[in-house]
């Protein structure tokens, strides 16, 4: 009510603080002693509304976050400050999260000296932002019921309040010029009694917004209700820009004449900050978008379009090029992207480059930058007019390539810094991919001699095998195979795993496969062929290897279903192979012996088994039983499970081919993701 104090609350405050109050305020304020139990009846009402109050919670209220909450604080009515013991001060933390400065504080016990001129200021900050909310009420009420009266400049034709009003205040006539503004418009738009009055308001904006403004206000004298708030940008007499913010509404003076009032507020700093917090999440995003190109899988020429995609996209530039040095060192473009294909054929597109000024920009490490004011002439070197920014793509010291961005826009330094980012982001990615490439084409290389390059045709029989890898193609497996034909007309079969990885074991695999070889060709027998491979590693000291080593000989006619074909089998401490019955049973061959290359003399126990027509031989390395580890492994009869699970449909010239098909197929689905070995299978099937 108006003469009514403002208010102290005194909650459960102790004596000597209430007498500091006393002498602070004096008659100033009211000061009221109560507790925290009867606190909330001094303040009931609507926030907002109630008797302007500042209540201090004294040391010995025993839940103040809980106080304070109910007291419901208020800018314009409602500020607290609490006494923080050693007891409370841990619950307070929470406060500065769920209230501003300017309505909650904490003073320690330690300082209850500094209550009073606490208090003071939100006190103060309380009856400010009461009084300036009454204002901006009263302006709407004027606004809403039409009382602005007279048609002089001032007072007598926009009202006290309005004059005196925090915001930009004007009145237009019929065609929107300018008959009174208030003191804030005035310095908003830099308006004077001579030369701004009857002017056009859109006369004080540029011209190309001038008619979208005009029709702004027309809008608002269309319609009774207040139009929307749009914002239109000027530069004041200093050369600064303004973003000022418009909005109109109709009126009626005392004359019963229809006017149109404005607010006009300046939204420069927001609109600014806007901006700002709009670019750096554009740059934020623009880098993410590289990054996930950059290393996303794919052929390189895609992922750098998607880069100079994204970069043209991001910063509105008319073109983005990405080029890359040839072994020569003559730059080519690698990925370009136009802004608009449609309108670039004036000097847009790559072949219309400044192949010299790219060529120059990476041999001398450094970034060329031409920022022209925007449409300004063209630079004669086939360039579009505007600026041009050019980034070498240096990875290590070595020169890849160029980064360069046409644009008609002005390129400020934060543009330039994100461009600088890209850069070094694509090098990086592009070196890596060439790292890559080496690395890959140097595996495949090592891993060449490890498999022959293709099976032997055994007539009357169906010859099959599978290598697969662990990893992306740049693991270089232990796990080999092998087949060939022996002087003595036998066929020898053979599958092994090196221990270990990289190209230590490839090393080793070359050397128990060309062993193995030079061995057949003297004699087949296993003992033999076993024993010169265990030689070798020891004496090269090798890691160990596992082997599954077999002699097939053939019928003395391959047309002949009734003749005999035998298998003799030895197994240096490799997983038991499998015998697939003609019937579709499939069984486990119990063959077993010991490791090669650790122990000087060893012996290997040859099983023999005939090869019926319709029957399959399997030979698999450890991946298909112990692919995640030796701890969740699968037992050879599991495997054998799945090969009668799966007989070949009659007359399949194949057999062996879907064998070790379905056994790879099976370890990729059972293991999945947790598959941490490398795979290989050898099937050798008689035709029936």
């Amino acid at each position: 009510m108006p003469g009514e104090r403002n208010r102290i609350l005194l909650v459960d405050v102790l004596p000597e603080t209430a007498e500091d109050f006393e002498a602070a305020f004096g008659e100033e304020a009211e000061l009221v002693h109560v507790t925290a139990a009867s606190v909330l009846e001094h303040t009931e009402g609507r926030p907002g509304q109630r008797r302007p109050a500042v209540a201090v919670v004294g040391r010995r209220v025993p839940a103040p976050v809980g106080l304070i909450h109910a007291l419901r604080p208020h800018p314009a009515d409602l500020a607290a400050v609490v006494v923080a013991t050693s007891a409370t001060d841990s619950r307070l933390t929470t406060l500065p999260i769920l209230f501003s400065a300017d309505l909650v504080r904490r003073v320690p016990d330690a300082r209850a000296d500094l209550l009073p001129r606490t208090a003071r200021e939100l006190l103060e900050g309380v009856t400010g932002r009461r009084a300036e909310i009454s204002v901006r009420s009263t302006v709407q009420r004027q606004l809403a019921t039409g009382t602005v009266m007279g048609r002089q400049l001032g007072e007598r034709l926009l009202g006290e309040f309005l004059t005196q009003a925090p915001i930009g205040a004007l009145m237009l006539d019929d065609d929107g010029a300018v008959l009174a503004w208030n003191h804030r418009a005035a310095d908003v738009l830099e308006l004077d009694d001579r030369g701004s009055l009857r002017r056009p308001l859109a006369d004080l904006f540029p011209a190309d917004v001038r008619a979208a403004l005009r029709q702004h206000l027309a809008t608002a004298r269309e319609q009774s209700a207040p139009g929307p708030d749009v914002v239109f940008e000027r530069t004041g007499s200093d050369g600064t820009a303004q973003a000022i913010r418009i909005a109109p509404q109709k009126v009626t003076d005392s004359e019963g004449r229809e006017r149109v009032l404005v607010l006009a507020e300046d939204v420069t700093d927001r609109l600014h900050a806007q901006r700002k917090l709009a670019e750096r999440t554009g740059h934020a995003l623009l880098s993410a978008e590289v990054a996930a190109a950059m290393t996303a899988p794919g052929p390189l020429a895609e992922r750098l379009h998607r880069c100079v995609r994204a970069t043209a996209d991001r910063l509105g530039a008319d073109r983005v090029c990405l080029w890359t040095l040839t072994p020569s060192g003559r730059p080519e473009p690698a990925a370009c992207a136009d802004l608009d294909r449609a309108t670039s054929a004036g000097g847009l597109h790559p072949e219309h480059a400044d192949e010299d000024l790219v060529g120059r920009i990476a041999a001398r490490q450094r970034p060329h930058l031409d920022l022209a004011p925007p449409g300004g002439p063209a630079s004669g070197s086939g360039r579009p007019a505007g600026s041009f920014a050019g980034y070498p793509l240096v990875s290590g010291g070595e020169p890849i390539g160029v980064l360069a961005l046409n644009t008609r826009l002005a390129l400020p330094g934060s543009t330039l810094s994100i461009l600088e980012n890209i850069a070094d982001q694509v090098a990086v990615g592009i070196q890596r991919d060439r790292l890559l490439h080496r690395l890959r084409a140097t595996t495949q290389a090592l891993e060449r001699p490890l498999l022959p390059p293709r099976l032997p045709e055994l007539p009357g029989f169906d010859l099959a095998a599978r290598y697969h890898p662990f990893g992306s193609g740049l693991h270089i497996g232990g796990d080999f195979y092998d087949a060939f034909t022996a002087p003595d007309g036998r066929y020898v079969l053979a599958l092994g795993d090196v221990c270990g990885k990289g190209p230590g074991a490839a090393a080793i695999t070359g050397l128990v496969r060309h062993t193995l070889w030079a061995a057949a060709q003297h004699t087949t027998g296993p003992e033999h062929v076993l024993s010169l491979v265990n030689n070798a590693l020891r004496r090269q000291n090798a890691p160990f290897c596992t082997l599954a080593y077999a002699v097939l000989e053939p019928p003395s006619d391959p047309a002949d279903p009734s003749g005999t074909a035998r298998v003799r089998i030895a197994s240096a401490g490799h997983p038991t192979p499998l015998l697939r019955r003609a019937d579709g049973r499939a069984v486990p061959l119990e063959v077993r012996g010991p490791l090669l290359g650790v122990l000087d003399e060893l012996r290997h126990p040859v099983t023999e088994v005939e090869l019926r027509p319709g029957e399959t031989l399997v030979f698999y390395t450890d991946g298909f039983t112990e692919g995640a580890g030796a701890e969740d492994r699968r037992e050879p009869e599991d495997l054998a499970a799945l090969l009668a699970a799966h007989p070949p449909p009659a007359g399949d010239g194949r057999p062996a081919d879907r064998v070790v098909a379905a056994l790879l197929e099976d370890a990729h689905s059972w293991w999945g993701e947790r598959l941490r070995d490398d795979l290989a299978v050898l099937a050798i099937a008689r035709l029936g």
